[in-house]
Parts: structure tokens; sequence; C-alpha cells
């Protein structure tokens, strides 16, 4: 085994190991985020104008630096790594000390959101005649 191989083997980890074959062969998706940082995103669907101040005229129309128009970044990068230092403070570790690092946290809406992710990676569908995997739902 190459020395290149044997670097990307054991980066990969077990989660890769258990995902499903054609989930690993996905492209992931680029937005718009990716390439601009600022400026008007038209293929984002925002707002060009910014928020109203109607009816309230509570926002002062020049004074946007809350960017409500604007939607937030989708890898919550500043939330991560909130989360990691947090964490790491509770348990007097750092991320470069055998702590958390932001790379490591899913963020997600919810338990759902999470819940459905781990099904769709890891879980081979099928049919009830014994072929995919079997999960049992328990509604409340």
């Amino acid at each position: 085994m190459t020395e290149e191989k044997k670097e990307a083997s054991s980066t990969t980890g077990r989660a890769a190991k258990l995902a499903r074959p054609n989930v690993l062969s996905l492209q992931p998706y680029r937005c718009a985020r990716d390439d601009y940082s600022s400026g008007i995103l038209l293929d984002a669907n925002e707002n060009a104008l910014g928020p109203a101040s109607l009816p309230t005229n509570s926002l002062d129309p020049y004074d946007n630096g809350m960017e409500l128009e604007r939607y937030p970044c989708p890898y919550q990068l500043t939330l991560k790594r909130l989360l990691c230092d947090h964490r790491n403070a509770q348990v007097g570790q750092t991320a470069d000390n055998g702590g958390i690092q932001p790379k490591n946290v899913f963020v997600g809406v919810g338990s759902d959101e999470a819940i459905d992710l781990l099904i769709r990676i890891f879980c081979t569908p099928g049919n009830t005649s014994g072929v995919g995997d079997a999960i049992m739902i328990t509604p409340p």
C-alpha cells in the first residue's frame, strides 16, 4: 500500500466505511457564498433592497448592520466555533489539544434533521421482503 493510500484510509474514519457507496460518490453542493462573500446574490433569492421599516419605522433604512434580508452562512462556522470553545473549556481542553474542532460538529435544524440524514446516509432502502435495512418506527 502506498503512503498516499495509507494516509487516505486512515483519515476517512469509520463513517466512510459504513456509509452507502452512492452517498460517498455524491459531489458536495456549492452555494454562491462559496465563491462570493459580499454583494447581492441574486441566485440566493435575497432582497436586494434590505428589510422594510414599515409598519413601525423601527429600523433605520441607512443602518443595515443585521443584514436581515440575507440568508445565514450555511456552514455555521461561528456557531460551531463557539460550541467547541464552550465544550472544550468545560473539560479543560482546546481545539489544538485533543478538544472538539468545528469541522467535527454538525449543526442541524432540530433532531429530526440529524436522524433523517443518518438514516439516509447509512441505511440501505428496501422493502419488507428482507432486502435493505430494517428500521422500527414507533409513533408517539
